[in-house]
């Protein structure tokens, strides 16, 4: 009985199968593609949204062999859609009422001859002044940066 000792894995690799047959042979199965993420369901979405929106607001053209959208003015609209359309033009935007239903402009100009902030006659006192000009002339991280680069090229030069 002591000629009959084998370990587990040798009885594996010489299973009675295969001492006639040779060792199996590597099978490859078909398989599916991998589930589509989120992210591609909701893009395939909205490229298929796309497509069908390009086709019913464009129109086909023989002569060069491709869908040229149709002119806003010219596309077809219901009835009711048209009467939207229509109130939506005709009606007077907030820009051209103004407040005492004047232009914008005209608005902009009574303004400017009697408001002291255009006028330039609003006061300040000396402290408040002083932290303006400093606020105002203090360096910007662009102003730094295109310093830097000036004097980066000057040494590269000289």
């Amino acid at each position: 009985m002591g000629e009959f000792k084998t370990s587990f894995n040798s009885i594996l690799s010489r299973d009675l199968k295969h001492i006639y047959s040779g060792f199996p042979q590597v099978l490859k199965y078909r398989h599916s593609a991998p589930y589509p993420t989120q992210e591609q369901l909701k893009l395939k979405e909205e490229n298929n949204h796309l497509k069908t929106y390009v086709l019913k607001s464009s129109e086909f053209v023989p002569e060069y062999s491709c869908l040229i959208p149709r002119a806003p003015a010219f596309r077809i609209l219901s009835r009711h859609e048209v009467d939207g359309v229509v109130t939506r033009l005709t009606t007077p935007t907030i820009a051209s009422r103004g407040i005492s239903l004047t232009s914008d402009k005209t608005m902009r100009e009574e303004k400017e001859k009697s408001h002291s902030k255009y006028l330039g006659l609003q006061k300040i006192d000396e402290r408040e002044q002083t932290m303006l000009t400093e606020r105002m002339t203090r360096p910007t991280q662009s102003s730094r940066m295109r310093e830097y680069q000036t004097r980066r090229q000057l040494t590269q030069i000289g």
